[in-house]
């Protein structure tokens, strides 16, 4: 069986176990609400006819029968009638639980829980009040915040609030959403039920979240696809979150949904928190060593053979002030890029931007042990810090090893940086052409950064510094 046919087996699974999971949810839900039938207040029989081994050992209702009947009189409908012991009860709605959360796609957020005192304050409040509504309440959320305020992590409360009580929830970066269904449309066999099959999931979910919803490429089939499925939720009254970073839609053609009646929540600052992460060595102790005035523009000894070191670090300061979208420093080993990009996160840090400092070679290693020795959830929530922080400086980028793997992340990382115009400052001693087309595309893009190169002599050597080419394998001098 083909990989794709498998994929469209796998949702029709999950929508057939969503149906199956609906009478047990009903009860599930009525029960919490207090409400209940005649039938559930009379007393019950043990019946040892019934057992099975599916009851609790120990308990006193079932005896480990697992089904008890209801005790009626003879004559009356319900006489007879066999129902779940509470201990069976209790098994199923934990399963149920369980399928909620993997057919939710959460992920690594399935276990993102506000405290009671958070929930409990400021916009929180509210959002968990419109995620504990009904269902056939029609009703539309805006949440938007910058990064950092905590916008995803309360999306990830009211859907993992919803499922705690029994009820569905769907959860989908905008972004990802739009490649499965593009994956699944352009399957050579059977995507066309695979892409409606999907599509027909997001959109007649009772509860939708669509995380990062202005953080997508804008083109015209994003658009007419997003278009379609609000359009076809707003029609049908279906309940839906739209997060994102501002709450102006209209530069992706959506800016129509956000009507009167669609309640917005908007979030403050930046969550106080650990503010750094680094990958390879660079601590903050370290960074804070690394500042604008120490670093020697004159080239080594102070003996004048720099050639533009004093423009690239006036370049590099300037940007530091007011980051914005992508700055390259192309230039040989020791000729001052780490310590150019170093005091430009230091300069952030100070400003209290949360930064991430990673040499490429050793985030690689990072993400490949993260995903080996602690599963899939501790990956994507290093992968997520990455796409999120406010500045991400990659060091050494083309030192690693150019394994299919490793260019496929890199190229995620970057992309969902680059369309969102997110400040990332990288260093490479590798020329443009001998990176990853895709990489180098975006590197040299001069609508979304600069590009500077870096002449001087190596300050550890003493030696002309040099760029190298792979495509020639061998090092070629700077021009």
């Amino acid at each position: 069986m083909c990989a794709r046919s498998w994929s469209a087996g796998r949702r029709r699974d999950a929508m057939a176990e969503m149906q199956r999971l609906g009478p047990l949810l009903a009860d599930w839900s009525r029960r919490a609400t207090g409400t209940s039938s005649g039938s559930d207040e009379q007393p019950l029989e043990r019946d040892e006819s019934l057992w099975i081994a599916e009851g609790a050992a120990d308990c006193d209702v079932c005896g480990g029968a697992g089904y008890v009947r209801v005790a009626r009189p003879v004559g009356d409908p319900e006489f007879g009638r066999v129902q779940p012991c509470e201990c069976r009860r209790q098994e199923q709605e934990a399963r149920a639980a369980e399928r909620l959360q993997r057919l939710s796609n959460l992920g690594p957020l399935s276990d993102a829980r506000l405290t009671e005192d958070q929930a409990a304050a400021g916009p929180a409040l509210a959002a968990c009040a419109f995620a504990d509504e009904a269902d056939d309440q029609p009703g539309w959320l805006l949440l938007s915040g910058i990064a950092g305020s905590g916008r995803t992590e309360l999306a990830a409360e009211m859907a993992n609030r919803r499922i705690a009580d029994g009820r569905s929830a769907l959860y989908f970066v905008t972004a990802d959403l739009l490649d499965r269904l593009r994956a699944a449309m352009n399957a050579t066999s059977g995507g066309d039920f695979s892409f409606a099959l999907l599509f027909e999931h997001v959109r007649d979910a009772p509860f939708l979240i669509l995380d990062d919803l202005d953080c997508i490429s804008p083109t015209d089939w994003a658009r007419e696809k997003l278009f379609q499925l609000l359009n076809h939720r707003r029609n049908s009254g279906r309940r839906t979150v739209l997060v994102a970073e501002t709450a102006d839609l209209s530069a992706i053609g959506l800016q129509s949904f956000l009507t009167l009646d669609v309640a917005r929540l908007e979030l403050g600052e930046a969550a106080v928190g650990a503010r750094y992460r680094e990958f390879g060595g660079m601590t903050e102790e370290v960074l804070s060593q690394y500042t604008f005035d120490s670093f020697r523009a004159e080239g080594l000894g102070g003996r004048g053979e720099a050639e533009n070191l004093p423009g690239a670090k006036a370049l590099v300061q300037s940007w530091s002030e007011h980051p914005a979208g992508w700055l390259t420093l192309i230039g040989g080993t020791g000729v001052g890029k780490t310590h150019l990009a170093a005091a430009a996160a230091n300069a952030r840090l100070t400003a209290g931007d949360r930064v991430c400092f990673a040499v490429v070679p050793e985030l690689l290693d990072a993400l490949r042990a993260s995903y080996r020795d602690d599963g899939e959830a501790s990956f994507e929530a290093i992968f997520a810090s990455l796409k999120e922080v406010d500045l991400l400086v990659l060091d050494d980028l083309g030192a690693h090893q150019a394994t299919e793997w490793a260019s496929e992340k890199l190229y995620q990382l970057c992309a969902s940086r680059y369309l969102r115009r997110a400040p990332t400052l990288i260093t490479t001693n590798v020329a443009p052409e001998s990176l990853d087309p895709r990489l180098a595309s975006r590197l040299l893009d001069s609508q979304r950064g600069t590009v500077q190169h870096v002449k001087a002599k190596d300050y550890r050597t003493d030696q002309e510094a040099m760029v190298v080419s792979r495509t020639r394998r061998r090092s070629r001098r700077r021009g």
